[in-house]
């Protein structure tokens, strides 16, 4: 009687989920077709290197100079594309009257070898920023652009290899105290006003420059803040501001982006080339299948993607837990490093 009792129960959940489904997909329009193939599972296929490109940061000697990592990701790796990151920091600027030390950038910005191109975000904040007394006109985006976007683009304005400037990273984290003290966590437009300035400055002084808003989180994770918060930068201008929209994606969820008002419907209304500034996995035996997967799916469902960067290139942490392609432990290398060396 009990096994009789649980086919029964199991028929009857069958049918009720099944009339859901039904229901629901009924409801979707021109998602329905999308929806089901998920449904079957996302299948791997070829990565597109020539989409692909790996976020880079330098700061690690033990894997070699900046110049010589440089050539390992053009030669090895034959990647064309870094994105490097410019941090203002306190060791960079350690008071609001101190010039700002150049040194590792500049270190950066010269071994950038033939072939490569680089985008650099610009992000972080001095400590002495927390304090209100310290913003150009009481306003801390605009002391964040004056005070360091601006040098920046100055000073690396005749450097034909760093072709644009990413204004900013993930504004509506709320975990970064940072985004607070910018006043974009949770304003989308006080973003878009500090990407307008940068972008007006920037054009000023290199007009052949591109000029990136800053991605958010995973535009496919915390369905729909994050993508709401895309809407926000839209409708606040942010196009009208930004040569590429740029966005990361991060784990798998690839339901977010085929669903009604998910992120393929988002992206019907951005007339910008998309470029995926970060997304990848962690552990160095599961990269290449999350890429195979992932960056593939993207490329298909997404056709104005022009390009994926990996994240990233180089750390030092365990094997299963490292997001880098290469690190320190007994494991350095990930599939999807051997793969790209490979082949």
């Amino acid at each position: 009687m009990i096994q009789k009792y649980l086919k029964m129960r199991n028929k009857i959940l069958f049918s009720s989920l099944a009339l859901v489904l039904a229901f629901f997909l009924s409801s979707c329009g021109s998602g329905v077709d999308d929806l089901l193939d998920l449904a079957d599972g996302v299948p791997r296929k070829a990565i597109d290197r020539s989409k692909l490109g790996t976020n880079a940061f330098f700061s690690e000697p033990e894997f070699g100079t900046v110049s010589e990592q440089f050539l390992e990701i053009r030669d090895d790796l034959k990647l064309r594309y870094v994105r490097a990151l410019f941090a203002w920091t306190d060791s960079v600027q350690p008071t609001p009257s101190s010039e700002p030390n150049f040194g590792f950038y500049d270190e950066i910005a010269e071994s950038i070898p033939s072939g490569v191109d680089v985008i650099v975000v610009l992000s972080s904040l001095p400590s002495w920023m927390s304090n209100p007394a310290n913003w150009v006109d009481g306003d801390p985006r605009k002391t964040f652009v004056e005070k360091w976007v601006i040098p920046v683009s100055q000073r690396y304005s005749a450097n034909s290899r760093i072709i644009g400037w990413q204004i900013w990273n993930e504004p509506n984290m709320l975990a970064n105290a940072e985004n607070t003290t910018l006043g974009v966590a949770t304003q989308a437009a006080n973003y878009v006003d500090m990407l307008s300035l940068a972008y007006l400055r920037i054009k000023s002084i290199t007009p052949e420059k591109l000029v990136l808003n800053a991605a958010t989180t995973a535009i496919n994770q915390n369905f729909p803040e994050t993508i709401n918060y895309n809407r926000a930068m839209r409708d606040a201008g942010a196009q009208l501001v930004t040569d590429r929209w740029t966005i990361h994606y991060y784990g798998e969820l690839f339901e977010n982006v085929a669903r009604p008002d998910g992120v393929k419907d988002f992206f019907r209304s951005i007339d910008r080339p998309v470029w995926v500034t970060e997304s990848g996995q962690r552990g160095t035996d599961k990269q290449l299948e999350y890429g195979e997967r992932a960056w593939a799916f993207i490329i298909d469902e997404l056709p104005n993607v022009e390009r994926i960067y990996q994240y990233r290139f180089v750390e030092n942490a365990p094997a299963n837990d490292t997001w880098g392609l290469r690190n320190a432990s007994a494991v350095p290398l990930s599939d999807l490093y051997v793969y790209l060396r490979d082949n």
